[in-house]
């Protein structure tokens, strides 16, 4: 019942995007690239709080805020994108809710391999190494081409509007 919940609240924010997109259509572009910026300035804070305050209360409150916001603004934005690409007929907007969508497997990714890090599993240079390069370097690099890519897809449809 709860993943019919879940997927429910997917296709209603994915269809309030793709409505405000029809008929506020320069409200749902400043919505759809205010969103992941927002989303990178949260991500840029957690991130932060990761650097100065290790992986405990700070980072995980942050990291959890980041992956809630990523699962509720992609749908919207995939709203907005696939208006354009459906009854605009624009080829970027397939692309662009291509990549929305895929920032929810990107943040997911970056959360989950917080849990493999050094204070939670085994340790050993090995073991530290691999979590360094997937959770400190792979993962975050991921999410933030695919935020960015998003956020450049976003403007380039506003000013494509006008």
């Amino acid at each position: 019942m709860l993943e019919f919940l879940n997927l429910l609240g997917i296709l209603v924010l994915a269809a309030a995007g793709l409505g405000l997109r029809k008929w506020k259509p320069h409200y749902g572009l400043l919505l759809n690239r205010g969103l992941p910026i927002g989303l990178l300035a949260l991500w840029l804070v957690e991130a932060m709080a990761g650097v100065f305050f290790g992986p405990e209360a700070p980072h995980r409150v942050l990291g959890h805020a980041f992956v809630i916001a990523a699962w509720l603004s992609a749908p919207l934005g995939v709203g907005v994108f696939l208006f354009g690409a459906i009854f605009e007929g624009t080829p970027r907007s397939w692309l662009g809710a291509g990549l929305t969508a895929f920032s929810v497997v990107a943040a997911l990714l970056t959360a989950v391999t917080g849990y493999s890090g050094p204070s939670r599993a085994a340790t050993g240079a090995e073991h530290i190494l691999r979590f360094e390069i997937i959770h400190l370097f792979a993962a975050p690099a991921l999410a933030a081409a695919v935020l960015v890519g998003w956020a450049l897809l976003a403007r380039a449809d506003l000013k494509d509007q006008g």
